[in-house]
């Protein structure tokens, strides 16, 4: 009785896959990776976004219980705070650019929040922003947003005896750095005031250290002018 036939097995070298395409190039390997990277930058940021958010909720949750007129207010301060970073995370998350931001449609919404979290007729001061074409990234968004915040809120707090405005810009300068300015009609600053006096103002200079530069401001009685220049 003959022995069947066995069948023939080719056998392929180790570095071949069975389909025998070729390796990937090093070019693609590397378009690859990058992908990867960019699809964790946004789940990343995804991430911070929905913290920062669940933060929020549970600070909400305990504003009935606060009583005292200065923990309400340092609590409505560390509210916004939060929230300019939580609105910035949010930005990245809905454009997908991962590290920059359009910033004049950031400080529009930022400003909109600052304004529904004031109390009482100063909530109705018009706020009006003027911003060139600017991207910044995500380290001086930050920073940024966070002295927008304390200087609107300032404005909004202290500056109107009865409705004025506020004008926020953000203009471009030719040394590779753009320049955000926010000045309003309201009462000017009392005279020798001193900027260290006030946590918000105090924390905004320091911010403006971060991006290399120092909070300017001027007050007369036409009203009040704070500005910072950031790197482009």
């Amino acid at each position: 009785m003959p022995m069947p036939m066995r069948p023939s097995v080719t056998t392929l070298p180790p570095d071949r896959p069975a389909t025998g395409a070729a390796p990937a190039a090093p070019e693609d390997r590397l378009v690859a990776r990058i992908q990867e990277l960019e699809a964790e930058l946004r789940e990343l940021q995804h991430r911070a976004k929905n913290s920062l958010q669940l933060v929020i909720s549970l600070l909400k949750l305990q504003a009935g219980r606060i009583r005292d007129p200065d923990a309400r207010a340092a609590y409505e301060q560390t509210m916004l705070r939060i929230e300019a970073l939580a609105i910035l995370y949010r930005q990245l998350h809905e454009t997908g650019s991962g590290t920059h931001v359009d910033l004049g449609r950031y400080v529009e919404a930022l400003c909109e929040a600052v304004q529904q979290g004031t109390p009482g007729a100063a909530a109705n001061v018009p706020i009006t922003v003027t911003s060139e074409a600017v991207q910044v990234g995500l380290y001086e968004a930050m920073p940024l947003g966070l002295i927008i915040a304390e200087l609107v809120t300032n404005s909004l707090q202290h500056a109107f005896p009865d409705n004025g405005w506020i004008q926020v810009t953000v203009a471009n300068q030719a040394n590779g750095r753009a320049r955000l300015t926010v000045e309003d009609n309201g009462r000017a600053l009392p005279a020798g005031f001193d900027t260290t006096a006030e946590d918000g103002l105090m924390l905004a200079e320091a911010l403006a250290a971060q991006l290399g530069d120092t909070l300017s401001t001027d007050s007369d009685a036409a009203g009040t002018t704070a500005s910072v220049s950031f790197p482009i």
